[in-house]
């Protein structure tokens, strides 16, 4: 069986996954094992608040998207800016719905 994507957040976004106000996951495709081989489909993530063991939450990846422009897929405007933020500007998006 194979292990759970694990990927830290920080709290803000752990805790709109949490809470059901964030439905995907964005990060640059390639960056640090977030690519299609590892991000499919049916696999569990698991979403951690920081690197700590006593708040996490489990979901599966419904489904995956590769795209160049975040703006083409319907995300919200501090979703984006969050991610852009975070990792700057990208040529290549890789978002796991769950």
């Amino acid at each position: 069986m194979i292990k759970p994507l694990f990927v830290p957040l920080m709290k803000e976004y752990f805790y709109k996954i949490k809470l059901g106000e964030q439905d995907c996951e964005i990060r640059p495709n390639h960056h640090r094992g977030w690519r299609l081989k590892n991000v499919y489909p049916g696999r569990l993530i698991t979403f951690s608040n920081g690197y700590g063991k006593h708040d996490r939450v489990t979901k599966e990846i419904q489904r995956i998207m590769v795209t160049p422009d975040l703006k083409l897929e319907n995300l919200p405007q501090w979703h984006i800016d969050a991610v852009e933020k975070i990792y700057g500007k990208r040529d290549s998006w890789l978002i796991a719905y769950i």
